[in-house]
């Protein structure tokens, strides 16, 4: 496993990336155990988080498995409940999972909105409030908000992809003003085109890759 310059040390710290059996959340994780973080790999396929967990155990790393969709308030709730019962802490969370669709906004129905918005932003906005408090009280916290760089340059090919990108940037200025005294810092990455799986329908379709 490939090894980083000491100034990004992160052993000794539990990091959980929801969305992270594939593409940026994949990457995410083999980067944060690479560092020495003790990575929660999170996916709603059992069958692939266990298998990405021995990925990074065979590279001597730290992993730890927790399955759940990411829009079971529920079940997010129970999941780091468990990673904190288990590593004692949680030092870093990254709210990467989400469900894309490119589609005129005219044609989008209500319960894709709710389905955008329920992944995307919901679900990330119900793992900062759980972990916050937490990382507050223990002065030291990292919360990381995946959006994209169709908050400042959309194409309008995925309008409600952009609305929920921009309301989780606009969620990580409000985290991050009221808890970096205590700490905590809450950032929002908005990547640009990557070649990913989810980039597929772009990657696929001539005018969408325009």
């Amino acid at each position: 496993m490939a090894k980083f310059p000491s100034i990004f040390d992160l052993t000794g710290r539990t990091a959980l990336v929801t969305g992270s059996t594939r593409g940026i959340g994949w990457s995410t994780v083999q980067c944060m155990a690479a560092l020495g973080a003790t990575v929660a790999i999170n996916g709603r396929k059992s069958e692939a988080v266990v298998a990405r967990c021995a990925e990074i155990e065979a590279e001597g790393g730290k992993a730890t498995t927790v399955p759940f969709d990411v829009t079971d308030g529920a079940a997010l709730d129970d999941a780091i409940d468990r990673v904190v019962a288990e590593a004692g802490s949680l030092d870093i969370l990254v709210a990467n999972a989400a469900h894309s669709l490119v589609k005129p906004v005219e044609e989008t129905t209500e319960a894709e909105i709710v389905a955008v918005f329920g992944s995307k932003l919901v679900s990330a906005v119900a793992a900062a409030r759980k972990v916050v408090s937490l990382m507050a009280a223990r002065g030291w916290g990292r919360i990381v908000l995946v959006s994209a760089i169709g908050v400042t340059a959309s194409n309008g090919l995925a309008p409600l992809d952009s609305a929920a990108n921009g309301a989780l940037a606009s969620f990580a200025k409000s985290l991050s003003t009221r808890f970096a005294p205590h700490g905590v810092t809450c950032n929002a990455v908005a990547p640009g085109f990557i070649d990913t799986e989810g980039a597929a329908v772009y990657r696929n379709d001539p005018d969408n890759a325009a």
